[in-house]
């Protein structure tokens, strides 16, 4: 789970940057963009905005966040469930 939230915690990050005009060329921002490109990548033109062009990343990247988390949260209930209800 927490590895499922230090990845939202990338693609928001990314996203509060692009919607804050943040500098592209500075390193920091831009390591940011492609770590979040690299994760959110696939979800990039999901939903698109003609005349909107960052309200569509911003949708389209957030629903990559969520989906991050949701299957984060799946994958760590499933891993400890097992050990759930047994008592030695």
């Amino acid at each position: 789970m927490t590895a499922a939230a230090l990845l939202a915690l990338l693609i928001v990050l990314a996203i509060v940057l692009r919607d804050v005009d943040a500098n592209a060329h500075n390193s920091i921002v831009k390591g940011i963009h492609e770590g979040a490109n690299f994760f959110a990548g696939a979800f990039t033109d999901l939903i698109t905005f003609h005349r909107h062009p960052k309200l569509g990343l911003t949708v389209n990247w957030g629903i990559a966040a969520i989906t991050y988390l949701i299957v984060g949260s799946l994958i760590s209930r499933l891993i400890a469930r097992p050990g759930m209800g047994r008592a030695y």
